[in-house]
């Protein structure tokens, strides 16, 4: 199985793994305690979110190998370059300009350089907790940071935040990076 399939598949086996366990244990909690199904942060019941978090995962999955020539590259620098255009057609220069910034970043560096990192993997997809407060136009409370507006934000991008960490984990898993799995470490040097 070639890297980029292996990749793409880990991501939203994993998701789907951890999705249905998640999602189980909050049915279960709403039929025996009769506690809320929404009380699960990590997990929307929002279909439109549900399918946003299985492609994040996915696509996360394939972002470490952004550094190189690859299929996940092409389909993220597509993506850049569809965002740009959106950016640049209303006017929003700065966001765009921003977004091509970030765009770069994985080509400075080598590959299974910062973009194969578990410190990265934590904070990329930190991306997806800051988001909310831009689209909500919300500035963060700095009085007090664990204020409620500040937390109801952060857990409306929590179940992506999740979503992009399963995936990230799942492709430097496959690396082994994670876990610094033998066999996932020697089948990476055979395929170089």
């Amino acid at each position: 199985m070639s890297m980029f399939r292996e990749h793409y598949i880990g991501g939203l086996v994993a998701y789907t793994l951890f999705f249905v366990l998640s999602l189980g244990a909050s049915l279960f909690a709403q039929v025996a305690m009769q506690v809320p199904l929404d009380r699960n942060p990590t997990v929307s019941i929002n279909p439109w979110n549900v399918g946003a978090c299985f492609v994040i995962a996915v696509l996360s999955g394939l972002w470490p190998d952004v550094d190189i020539k690859s299929r996940g590259q092409q389909i993220f620098y597509r993506i850049f370059l569809i965002f740009s255009a959106i950016l640049i057609l209303r006017k929003q220069y700065l966001q765009s300009a921003i977004l091509g910034i970030f765009a770069m970043l994985p080509l400075l560096g080598k590959h299974r350089g910062w973009t194969h990192s578990r410190l990265t993997m934590l904070l990329l997809p930190a991306v997806f907790l800051v988001l909310p407060f831009y689209f909500e136009n919300a500035a963060v409370n700095l009085d007090s940071l664990n204020s409620v507006e500040n937390m109801n934000l952060i857990r409306s991008g929590l179940p992506f935040y999740t979503a992009s960490l399963i995936g990230y984990a799942t492709h430097l898993h496959l690396d082994g990076i994670l876990l610094n799995s033998r066999r996932a470490q020697g089948r990476t040097a055979r395929s170089r």
